[in-house]
């Protein structure tokens, strides 16, 4: 009960807003994962960019703030905690897998978490950018849900932080592959965990194309990562 009450509570006055633009954010992506089948998966026309352009065009055509579209699709991101949740079973999948590595598989999620938001919050300093943004560029490698909630702790800001992590998850899903193409390594686990680490959720999906086993390293790496870096940052800077 409590839950679906937290569900309700998400949700603005005004039902029509509600059906409209998670219609419209549905729909676009739909049609965003289309264009990627006839264009072979052009880097170019990523599904989640072309989706995030449709809709702002539809923002920008009724004159809606996108403030107020972030308000009417909440129950979208009321959803991501369940399919994070949903995200174990392959994970479970690889459990004696993950079982033999045991310790070891943390230091490299670990290790990229810790320095892929430290070279990007470097690089935000050193080019003498507001704190507010370099305190939330901090959040760039983790899920959606803990990004917004860590930015909101740490003094950042929350809707810019989705910003950074689509940038993020997009350009690494798109390199990540080939570097490692480039570096002979052809072992599904390290590239479950580098993108998973680095990538999040978009990372996660694209490890799932690659095979069950990528997707279940991708999937711990994304968790862990999360986790770890809310909370430190939480107590560190909050």
């Amino acid at each position: 009960m409590l839950a679906w009450e937290s569900l309700l509570d998400t949700l603005p006055t005004s039902i029509s807003d509600v059906a409209l633009w998670t219609a419209v954010v549905v729909l676009s992506y739909a049609f965003a994962l289309r264009v990627a089948v006839w264009t072979k998966h052009n880097v170019l026309l990523h599904p989640l960019l072309l989706s995030s352009m449709l809709v702002l065009l539809f923002a920008l055509g009724l004159t809606t703030p996108v403030t107020e579209v972030v308000e009417h699709i909440s129950i979208l991101y009321w959803l991501l905690g369940p399919v994070t949740v949903a995200l174990a079973l392959p994970v479970y999948s690889q459990i004696s897998v993950i079982k033999k590595l045991g310790g070891r598989i943390l230091l490299p999620i670990l290790l990229g978490g810790t320095l892929a938001p430290l070279t990007a919050w470097l690089v935000f300093w050193l080019s003498g950018l507001e704190e507010v943004l370099q305190l939330t560029i901090l959040t760039k490698s983790i899920t959606t849900p803990l990004a917004m909630d860590t930015a909101k702790i740490i003094g950042g800001i929350p809707e810019l932080s989705v910003l950074f992590l689509m940038i993020t998850g997009i350009f690494s899903a798109i390199i990540i592959g080939p570097l490692l193409t480039q570096l002979h390594i052809k072992d599904d686990r390290i590239s479950g965990l580098s993108l998973g680490t680095i990538a999040h959720a978009i990372g996660t999906a694209k490890a799932l194309q690659i095979s069950e086993q990528a997707g279940a390293f991708a999937t711990l790496a994304l968790c862990v990562n999360g986790i770890a870096t809310a909370i430190i940052m939480s107590a560190v800077l909050g």
